[in-house]
């Protein structure tokens, strides 16, 4: 296909894509897991309306749109108050995977001043673990060590322990996985970071926004946000 020598007119491009969304999923049903959370239609005009204010914002800047840099810290600021932690700072990513080339990145980066002697960096990080965390091994140079799952599908501790070597780095654990929507045993894998001096991550892309809310409700919530020590 090649660019078009002549332009069509705009009816004609907005007819073509409505018709193309019959090629997709139909997102409002509420069936499509962890691609789209649709809230009701209502929610989606809110959506709609800001992203028409804002859209032609370019978030590079937070000094030429300090609107975007204050929605920024707000949401950061909220967000850290419900995983615990209310003095936490952080930044936004564009999605989960790339929050978890941060994570690596921090520990790596932490690594390379505080155990300067450590070449060839490993993290430890169960099966059930999002794959995002291999990816970010293989762009950043640390090597991903696997652990299996315990009967109830949450990461073997003992596993972990054991496969602790002088170049661990990071203990990765999640809440919950993705494979089983289980939530790894969070307190004993921090500890198990915090007696070797290292990094312990949570991949809580799925539950860091439902967790907090189910806890108050009264379900019974496991620890596995940032009041965890370790984590």
């Amino acid at each position: 296909m090649e660019l078009p020598v002549t332009g069509r007119p705009r009816d004609q491009l907005a007819e073509e894509m409505e018709a193309l969304t019959s090629l997709d999923v139909d997102w409002r049903s509420g069936k499509i897991w962890s691609f789209v959370y649709f809230a009701g239609d209502d929610v989606a005009q809110v959506l709609k309306d800001a992203y028409t204010t804002f859209f032609y914002t370019n978030g590079l800047s937070p000094m030429a749109f300090r609107s975007l840099k204050k929605f920024e810290t707000e949401v950061i600021a909220m967000t850290a108050g419900l995983l615990g932690c209310s003095e936490a700072v952080g930044n936004m990513t564009s999605g989960g995977t790339e929050s978890i080339l941060m994570t690596v990145k921090a520990a790596r980066d932490w690594a390379r001043a505080e155990r300067p002697q450590i070449t060839a960096p490993e993290m430890i990080l169960p099966v059930t673990a999002h794959p995002a965390h291999d990816k970010a091994g293989h762009y950043l140079g640390v090597k991903p060590v696997h652990i299996p799952v315990r009967d109830d599908l949450r990461a073997d501790v003992d596993a972990a322990r054991a496969a602790m070597t002088d170049s661990t780095i990071l203990v990765v654990g999640s809440a919950p996985c993705y494979p089983f929507g289980v939530i790894d045993p969070i307190p004993e894998l921090a500890a198990l970071a915090n007696e070797k001096g290292i990094c312990c991550h949570v991949d809580a892309c799925l539950g860091g926004f439902l967790l907090p809310f189910l806890r108050r409700l009264g379900y019974p919530v496991p620890p596995f946000d940032l009041s965890v020590p370790g984590v």
